[in-house]
C-alpha cells in the first residue's frame, strides 16, 4: 500500500513561494475566485476535513471541485494492486477535482487530507452555468487548468526521457514550491516528506530514492532529517542544467 505519512508531517503554513500557479508566473486572482465561491447561485459548501480523510476516491462520482483554504491535500493515482503514485501536494489557494470539470464519470484518483484542512466544495452543475456570466473567474480557472495540464505533460515526459536521478531532482524542485515546504534559515527550504512518499512521486522503489538522496547529500546539495529534506531549489536547478548539458554532450559524441 502507498503511504500517506504521519499526519504531523507538513504543517499548515502558506506556500513557500506562492501557489503552483504563482510558480508559473501567473498568480491566481484570489479575489475573483473568492467572489465566485460566495455567489449565492453556486451554493458552495465550506467544510472541515480531518487528517487522513479522503475528499474523494478514484471511483467516486465526479460532481464537484474543491478549493483549499487551509491545510494540505495530496492526490494519488491508484493502480489495481492498491499501490499509489503521489501526483500533487496542494495547499491554501490551490484546488483539485478537475475531472469533474471535464465531465468525467469518476475522479480517477484519490485526494487525501494530510493534516486537518478546510475546503470549499463547489458543484460543477451549478458552476458551469455561472461561469458563463463570470468571465474573469472563467479565465482564472482556464489558466489554472492549463498550468495543471502543462505540469502533467512535463511529468509524463520525464517518465520517458529522464532517469531516476533527474526525475528526483525535478520532483524536489517542484515540491519546494508546494504546501509541504517552508522557508529554511539558510535561505533554502525544508520539505516535509518521507522517502516512501518521495518514491511514490518519482515512480521508483524507496531504496532507489534513499540511495539517490545519499548521493545528493554527499555532494552537499541537500541535508536530511526526520521526514524532511533541506535544500536550496536554485542550487538543484543549476545542478540539473549542468547534468543535462553533460548528458547531451555525451549523447552527441556517441
Amino acid at each position: 500500500m502507498y503511504e500517506h505519512g504521519s499526519h504531523h508531517v507538513g504543517s499548515q503554513h502558506p506556500h513557500t513561494n506562492g501557489s503552483a500557479a504563482q510558480a508559473n508566473n501567473s498568480p491566481l486572482d484570489h479575489s475573483v475566485i473568492n467572489d465566485l465561491l460566495l455567489h449565492p447561485t453556486l451554493a458552495a459548501k465550506r467544510m472541515s476535513i480531518a487528517a487522513g480523510k479522503a475528499l474523494y476516491e478514484p471511483a467516486s462520482e465526479a460532481k464537484a471541485i474543491y478549493f483549499i483554504h487551509r491545510g494540505q491535500i495530496r492526490s494519488y493515482k491508484i493502480d489495481e494492486a492498491g499501490s499509489g503514485r503521489l501526483l500533487e501536494i496542494l495547499g491554501p489557494d490551490d484546488w483539485c477535482g478537475e475531472a469533474a470539470l471535464a465531465r468525467h464519470a469518476t475522479y480517477g484518483e484519490q485526494a487525501v487530507a494530510l493534516v486537518a484542512s478546510v475546503v470549499t466544495e463547489a458543484s460543477v452543475d451549478r458552476l458551469m452555468p455561472l461561469l458563463a456570466h463570470q468571465p474573469r473567474a472563467a479565465v482564472e480557472l482556464i489558466k489554472e487548468l492549463s498550468h495543471k495540464l502543462s505540469t502533467a505533460r512535463n511529468d509524463a515526459a520525464g517518465l520517458v526521457f529522464d532517469d531516476c536521478n533527474a526525475r528526483l531532482l525535478k520532483t524536489l524542485v517542484r515540491f519546494s514550491d508546494s504546501a509541504a515546504a517552508a522557508p529554511h534559515a539558510d535561505g533554502g527550504v525544508v520539505l516535509r516528506i518521507t522517502h516512501q512518499q518521495l518514491a511514490q512521486a518519482v515512480g521508483v522503489a524507496r531504496e532507489t530514492v534513499s540511495l539517490a538522496l545519499t548521493q545528493l547529500r554527499q555532494r552537499n546539495l541537500l541535508r536530511t532529517g526526520r521526514n524532511q529534506l533541506m535544500f536550496n531549489p536554485d542550487n538543484l536547478r543549476t545542478f540539473v542544467r549542468g547534468r543535462d548539458k553533460t548528458h547531451n554532450a555525451v549523447a552527441s559524441e556517441g
